[in-house]
C-alpha cells in the first residue's frame, strides 16, 4: 500500500485466484493484507468476492469464509454467458447479507456490468 501511494496508484487489487478459503495460511496472509489497507489513510475499501455462476454449495461454504476473514462487501458473479444460472447466490444472500454488486457476461472488462436483480430473477426462473 505504502509502494502503490508513493508511485501514486489509483487501484490497487489483491486477487486470491481461487479456492483459498482452504488454506489456512493463505487466509491468515489476506487477513494481513486486510489490515494494511485499513491502516492506509484514505484507501477505499471495497471486498468484493468473485463467485463462478457454475460453482454450487462450495460458493457459500467460500463466501462465509471468505466473509468472517476479510468482511466482504458484496459479491461478482461470473460466467453468467453460459447456462450456468448462478442461484448460489441467493443462498449467499440469505445466509450473510451480501449483496451482488456486479455480474460477468463474457470475456472482457466491457462485460463486467452492474447487477440487475430482475434481470436475475427472470434469468433464473425463467
Amino acid at each position: 500500500m505504502s509502494s502503490a501511494a508513493h508511485k501514486g496508484t489509483d487501484l490497487v487489487l489483491v486477487d486470491t485466484a481461487g479456492r483459498l478459503h482452504t488454506k489456512v495460511n493463505l487466509m491468515e496472509e489476506l487477513k494481513k493484507l486486510r489490515r494494511i489497507v485499513e491502516k492506509t489513510p484514505g484507501a477505499l475499501q471495497e471486498v468484493l468476492l468473485v463467485i463462478d455462476a457454475t460453482t454450487g454449495q462450495n460458493g457459500l461454504t467460500q463466501a462465509r469464509v471468505f466473509a468472517e476473514a476479510v468482511d466482504v462487501t458484496g459479491v461478482v458473479l461470473t460466467k453468467l454467458d453460459g447456462t450456468a444460472k448462478g442461484g448460489i447466490v441467493v443462498a449467499i444472500q440469505g445466509e450473510l447479507g451480501l449483496p451482488v454488486k456486479l455480474v460477468g457476461v463474457g470475456e472482457s472488462a466491457a462485460d463486467l456490468v452492474a447487477f440487475d436483480p430482475e434481470e436475475f430473477a427472470e434469468a433464473l426462473l425463467g
